[in-house]
This record gives structure tokens, C-alpha cells and sequence, in this order.
């Protein structure tokens, strides 16, 4: 029986890939990295596979032992800025590199295009968030408003004391005089 790798396309036995060194390497690598992203990760490796070759084992372990850490610590570094990248970020971007798979130049060479939309991710989840803290600013006293018809039309009727004041400062009756 013969296997063949789905990111690098090695063809061989089962235990060809347990008994090379390297292979042993990616493998640990691979199993280091959160199992949710397997599948993702397995396909952004072929991405930098050659086209006529098969990629090697000691690059494809290489290539995981990259992503471990910024995974891991749920962190990437982007132009001189360290971004929080949670596990759905990196789900997100995988998805959204390997959407693009048709368009990319491959094979890849580094993960910079990967770690760029991760930051992207990251940057445009804190611009959310920062708007999110500048309306709470801007209503501090209304953090939610009724759609109810009776609660708006409470909240725009003028008290009685002002409507009062307002009549005495045009010259009519006051309500209370009206009254009486």
C-alpha cells in the first residue's frame, strides 16, 4: 500500500513516513498545532510545494514550526507591532488564503501574506472596538434605546412644570389656572 501526502505529494509506505527522521519531525510539528486547523494547514503547506516536485519533509516540518509559535501564543508580529491573533483568526485567514489559491504566486516562500491578513483581521476587530468605546462615550446615559411607540412618546413629551412655564413666558393661561 502506497500514500500519498496531501501537502507535499511524498509517495510512499506507511512506514516510510514514521522511520525518516524528518518526516517524524513534521509530523510532530503538525501534531503541535491546534487539531481544528489540521485540515487548513495540511492545504496552506501544498501552497508551498513546487509545482513538478514534491516538497520535502524537513521544509514542510519547517513550515509548521513556523506557524507554532505565532499560534500558539495567539500572536503575530506585523510591521513592528504585535497583534493578538485568537484561533479564529487563523482559521479566518487560512480560509481565506486558500480561497485565493488560484490567484497566489506559488509556490510561497514565506508566511508574510498569511501573518499580513491575520493583522488585518486583528486591526480591524480593534477599529470595532474602539468605535464600540467611542459611542459608549458619546451616550453615556443611553447605552440602549426603546423602539417601543409609548416609551418614544414618553421620552418626548415635555412635564407639565415646563409646558406651564412655557404658556406663562407667551402671555396665555397656565394649566393649573385653567383649572381653577
Amino acid at each position: 500500500m502506497k500514500l500519498t501526502c496531501p501537502c507535499c505529494g511524498y509517495v510512499g509506505e506507511p512506514e516510510g513516513y514514521l522511520s525518516d527522521v524528518q518526516w517524524r519531525d513534521a509530523l510532530s510539528a503538525a501534531l503541535k498545532l491546534p487539531a481544528p486547523l489540521g485540515d487548513r494547514l495540511v492545504r496552506y503547506v501544498g501552497l508551498f510545494r513546487p509545482r513538478q516536485r514534491a516538497l520535502s519533509p524537513d521544509r514542510a516540518a519547517r513550515i509548521l514550526l513556523e506557524l507554532l509559535e505565532p499560534i500558539s501564543e495567539a500572536r503575530v508580529e506585523r510591521n513592528g507591532r504585535s497583534w493578538p491573533a485568537p484561533f479564529e483568526y487563523w482559521s479566518s485567514a487560512l480560509d481565506d488564503m486558500l480561497s485565493r489559491r488560484d490567484t497566489l504566486q506559488l509556490p510561497l516562500k514565506s508566511h508574510g501574506y498569511l501573518f499580513e491578513i491575520v493583522a488585518g483581521i486583528a486591526n480591524k476587530a480593534e477599529g470595532r472596538a474602539e468605535t464600540k468605546r467611542e459611542e459608549g462615550r458619546a451616550y453615556p446615559y443611553s447605552t440602549t434605546r426603546s423602539t417601543d411607540p409609548e416609551q418614544i412618546q414618553k421620552r418626548a413629551e415635555m412635564p407639565a412644570e415646563f409646558r406651564d412655564l412655557v404658556k406663562r413666558l407667551r402671555g396665555g393661561p397656565r394649566d393649573d389656572a385653567d383649572k381653577a
